[in-house]
């Protein structure tokens, strides 16, 4: 049976009734989310919590662009049937299927003068405290191997043995291949970390489906971070909810320094599909506030002061080797530079396809993948690759300098062991006056006579 349109010769009525159906259900799911966007249970929520500073929706899995001026609601286009209308400040909200964010509301120091991005201007009182300028920024990156939450007591137990060398100012962790049967992993894995970090707060947390970040900032810098924006770029056209490929980043603004850390996970099929991973997320990564606050005008990533990149990049060694990895403390920098140099990221910033401009610190770990779960021992008839890394770009030489880089020694639950990477971090452009110290040394003379 066939119908005629004006504007089409000839269709099926089979056709004609998929087309039909298919219009009818996106006007209802569209009536039921404007429905659910001014529903009266949102308005009385959202009275009751009132008394709640409300943290503003700028992380969005679904796209970078700003906002609405409505801070304390989603666009109805981005939010899930299952979405609460209201960010709730210090607590995981689902901002799409799949995807949740804990945010905190910052809250400046008290009578603090505002620079650009509402960053509190820092007084030279608290410069002086900080002695170079400097703060200390980790990064950990570990695939769990689809574990559940209990394998970061793991983790934790690690970051404890490993003692002052991890311990930092602002702690960046990334989590690859979370198991897609834990729909409450977020909330274990907060209730396991965070109390290894009781002198910091966790500033953000973002989930979407198998990855997953998390940021800690230590108490007293916190005031002088400013509301961070959030982005996850998948790898494909679309996400998958297992083993998903792609990307998180995460753009804040710390005292003077604008901070651009990205999370991954890319292809483990071919390396032509890794580099087209790394192209996407840096074509597709887009931060408003970085063209709106910062002296460059530009919204991508190298827009800002610094960029740490970090994940299970999957680049693999490509060439055989005898190297005896169970000592690689007794190895020589020659051994490691002729394996690295045999090994795919090295090729692809060499013909300026990938990581081109990032660069990282001295590799002298062993290879952290393909282990045999629960040993200290590699998969036999594969060769042992550096997939995880801790890369890193900076605007200024001066702005980034690398003290650790290594991985978690011993047995491991995945089949991947965890890399982690410190920094140094020079949030504050210029030291101290000495006009101003002079002065206070004299006000402090005068006031003890």
């Amino acid at each position: 049976m066939f119908r005629v349109f004006p504007w089409k010769t000839t269709v099926s009525y089979y056709e004609f009734r998929q087309k039909r159906i298919k219009n009818v259900l996106f006007s209802t799911r569209s009536n039921e989310i404007v429905l659910d966007a001014n529903s009266p249970s949102v308005s009385s929520t959202s009275s009751n919590s009132s008394s709640n500073t409300p943290v503003r929706p700028q992380a969005s899995t679904e796209s970078t662009q700003e906002t609405s001026k409505q801070t304390t609601r989603h666009p109805a286009w981005n939010r899930s049937s299952s979405q609460p209308a209201e960010l709730r400040n210090g607590s995981f909200n689902e901002i799409s299927d799949g995807n949740w964010t804990f945010l905190i509301d910052t809250q400046p120091p008290p009578a603090a003068v505002k620079g650009f991005g509402n960053v509190p201007i820092v007084s030279y009182d608290v410069v002086e405290t900080m002695g170079d300028r400097k703060l200390k920024v980790c990064a950990v990156t570990w695939n769990i191997n689809e574990k559940g939450a209990k394998v970061l007591n793991h983790l934790a137990q690690k970051i404890v043995d490993r003692g002052e060398e991890m311990e930092s100012d602002l702690v960046f962790i990334s989590l690859q291949e979370i198991p897609s049967t834990a729909p409450t992993f977020h909330e274990e894995a907060r209730r396991i970390l965070e109390p290894l970090f009781s002198g910091h707060r966790m500033y953000l947390s973002h989930r979407a489906w198998s990855q997953m970040v998390i940021v800690f900032i230590r108490h007293k810098h916190i005031g002088y971070a400013i509301q961070p924006q959030v982005s996850f770029i998948a790898s494909g056209a679309m996400a998958k909810p297992v083993r998903t490929k792609g990307a998180i980043a995460i753009c804040l603004r710390l005292y003077q320094r604008f901070i651009v850390l990205i999370g991954c996970h890319l292809s483990h099929a071919t390396p032509q599909l890794r580099i087209q991973d790394y192209a996407k997320v840096v074509r597709t990564l887009r931060f408003p506030q970085l063209a709106k606050f910062h002296a460059h005008a530009n919204d991508e990533i190298f827009a800002s002061d610094a960029v740490i990149w970090t994940g299970d990049l999957n680049f693999r060694v490509t060439v055989e080797n005898t190297v005896d990895w169970s000592k690689p403390d007794k190895l020589t920098d020659t051994v490691f530079n002729e394996v690295l140099e045999s090994e795919e990221l090295a090729s692809h910033k060499l013909k300026q396809v990938a990581f081109a401009d990032f660069a990282e610190p001295p590799l002298r770990f062993p290879p952290t993948h393909k282990y045999e779960p629960e040993t200290d021992l590699y998969v036999p008839k594969r060769i042992p690759s550096f997939t995880d890394r801790v890369l890193f770009w900076m605007r200024s030489p001066e702005y980034l300098e690398p003290i650790k880089y290594d991985c978690m020694r011993g047995t491991t639950p995945s089949d991947h062991k965890a890399v982690f990477a410190t920094f140094w971090l020079k949030v504050i452009n210029k030291p101290v006056p000495e006009r101003y110290r002079s002065q206070k040394s004299l006000e402090n003379g005068n006031s003890t006579n």
